[in-house]
């Protein structure tokens, strides 16, 4: 009964620290909604922009109708887009209220900023960090209440390996690691006698180990999917950094490609088309890198619900920095 209880408890963590994690994405998507917006009315604005250069352009001779009227259009999609990005920000914001238990009102207000991340340092071994997770207490409880000593079973299923971002065992290894069943029957062979309580089963002894077996088998899973999930994560933070940094340089030279444009077409240098194309790189380099930044963000959030919340301070380079 008691390991039951603590297995409920588990849960119950486990589904709290899911919830936050759910919210602080929710808070993420919200922001990169509302920065999307803010490119949104600045297109508009550029856009509007070239509508009256090109218009004085034509008055002296300069333009001709087809640039005023292509100028006009493209200010007219960048007004539509402003309209179906304030949707998605209405969305993005309806969905933290409800996260948050309000009424979705739409009535949230965010920054429309994402925060710059440094690197994860090491993570540590699965045996110091997904013990940490509610979800595999929740197992381990189960263990108990199969018969187990859980903290035997911990030991025999957690690898002594170290959370680095990448998988760098050789395929039998890995193949070893992520086969529930063999660990399980392995743990059941080796730990029948010692793990099991009292030392001896009961009498229905073929029950009792099928029971133990199941709650292992469950167990191993468990882990393995945690295991998977921090590995998941650091791996892709390193993929992201590397998307954030050629987004910024993509943006960096765009927004020069689009100050070019801007004076050859003042002077008669380049087309319309030409200074739209560039301004539309701008646009698009600006949004790409804000999405770039709210999936490392997000990304974040999803590494410190693998690893089981919050990490306590310790010696340099011995924790992650979330």
């Amino acid at each position: 009964a008691e390991a039951d209880l603590a297995a409920s408890e588990a849960d119950l963590a486990s589904a709290r620290l899911s919830l936050a994690a759910q919210t602080a994405i929710a808070w993420t998507d919200l922001n990169e909604a509302l920065a999307q917006e803010r490119v949104a009315v600045q297109t508009y604005e550029a856009r509007d922009r070239i509508v009256t250069l090109t218009e004085r352009r034509f008055a002296r001779g300069l333009s001709t109708a087809l640039d005023v009227r292509t100028a006009r259009s493209a200010r007219a999609t960048a007004e539509a887009a402003i309209a179906a990005r304030r949707q998605a920000s209405g969305n993005a914001t309806r969905r933290l209220e409800i996260l948050l238990g309000r009424y979705p009102a739409n009535e949230i207000e965010a920054p429309a900023d994402l925060p710059e991340l440094a690197p994860i340092r090491a993570a540590g071994t699965p045996t110091m960090l997904l013990s940490r997770r509610p979800d595999i207490a929740a197992s381990e409880a189960r263990l108990v209440a199969a018969g187990l000593r859980a903290e035997q079973a911990r030991l025999a299923l957690l690898p002594s390996l170290t959370l680095t971002g990448s998988l760098a065992a050789n395929e039998t290894e890995l193949a070893d690691l992520i086969d529930p069943v063999r660990i399980a029957a392995n743990a059941i062979a080796g730990l029948s006698q010692p793990v099991f309580n009292g030392g001896a089963l009961k009498a229905d002894r073929d029950a009792a180990i099928a029971q133990a077996e199941r709650a292992l088998a469950l167990y191993a899973g468990d882990v393995l999917t945690a295991w998977r999930e921090v590995e998941d994560t650091l791996a892709a933070d390193e993929f992201l950094a590397d998307q954030v940094d050629a987004q910024r340089r993509a943006l960096d030279e765009a927004i020069e490609a689009e100050e070019l444009a801007t004076r050859q077409y003042s002077s008669g240098l380049v087309s319309i088309f030409n200074l739209i194309d560039a301004q539309t790189r701008r646009l698009n380099a600006e949004s790409n890198l804000i999405a770039a930044r709210s999936a490392r963000v997000s990304n974040r959030i999803s590494f410190h619900l693998a690893i089981g919340g919050a990490v306590e301070e310790g010696p340099a380079g011995s924790q992650p920095d979330i």
